[in-house]
């Protein structure tokens, strides 16, 4: 039964992984409902900390999702590995060939997975070898698409932001009433970072500090410039509005531009420092 309870862990963490790396169709169910758990909670702590001592802790918000994710399916991987070994007389101790300990399967486990090989036992025949084998290469595939992962929600971040800066800098400097013309330059870096994020959406929990980087808060102004009609429907901003709205919107949205404005509203955090643009 542990053998099969393992073996079922494994598969269902690896898709979820896989799924959520590589397969540029946003997150699957395990990191969905970790990453949106822990952002419910971590805005709302926000707010009380702000509001009562002052404290902020909004940058933290991203990078304590992103690696709670990771070591998650680094963990699960772990414990699916150690149900595996536990079904069975898979190891014993190099030194008197008495069975493993709970702890040493764990250390046995973790130290394949992490492809190191070191561990005070052994297998004791061909196909617990092959796990082990199987192991390893799980782990190798595992810590280095989640590293690369990461680099990427980084470099979508950093996107994001470059963009949220432009926006408020060319809406500042446009004359009343052409803010439609200013802001269609803006159009191609707007549908790169939507389709970038339409890949990966985890880096819509990284709350800047300086609101003019925000870019969940950029794109609720710009969905206010569409409703009240000062960007036309055809220009290229408006369209990567509608895409975003599409995908990441809510399905019982239908109206794109509506459906993108919920979405902005669900990842921005009030703020209430006077000093606030």
């Amino acid at each position: 039964m542990l053998i099969f309870t393992g073996v079922a862990l494994v598969l269902i963490v690896f898709y979820d992984f896989l799924r959520t790396t590589i397969s540029l169709s946003g997150t699957r169910f395990i990191s969905r409902a970790i990453a949106d758990g822990l952002w419910r909670l971590g805005s709302k702590s926000t707010l009380v900390l702000e509001q009562t001592v002052g404290l902020s802790i909004r940058g933290l918000l991203g990078l304590v999702i992103l690696l709670t994710v990771a070591g998650t399916w680094v963990l699960l991987h772990l414990c699916g590995y150690v149900l595996i070994l536990r079904g069975g007389l898979s190891l014993v101790q190099t030194d008197t060939g008495d069975p493993a300990t709970w702890v040493q399967t764990v250390a046995f486990a973790g130290s394949t997975l992490s492809t190191l090989g070191a561990s005070t036992v052994q297998v004791t025949g061909g196909w617990w070898d092959i796990l082990s084998m199987v192991a390893a290469m799980n782990g190798m595939i595992l810590l280095t698409l989640a590293v690369s992962f990461i680099l990427n929600i980084l470099q979508t971040t950093n996107s994001a932001r470059t963009f949220a800066c432009r926006f408020h800098a060319v809406k500042a400097g446009a004359p009343d009433g052409h803010v439609s013309k200013h802001l269609e330059g803006l159009g191609s870096d707007l549908t790169t970072v939507v389709v970038m994020l339409t890949a990966s959406p985890l880096p819509r929990f990284f709350v800047p500090s300086d609101p003019t980087m925000d870019f969940p808060r950029a794109l609720i102004e710009i969905c206010d410039l569409v409703e009240n009609g000062t960007l036309v429907d055809t220009s290229e901003v408006v369209a990567a509005i509608r895409l975003l709205g599409r995908h990441l919107g809510t399905l019982s949205d239908h109206y794109e531009i509506a459906a993108a404005r919920k979405w902005a509203l669900r990842h921005t955090i009030p703020r209430f420092n006077k000093d606030d643009i």
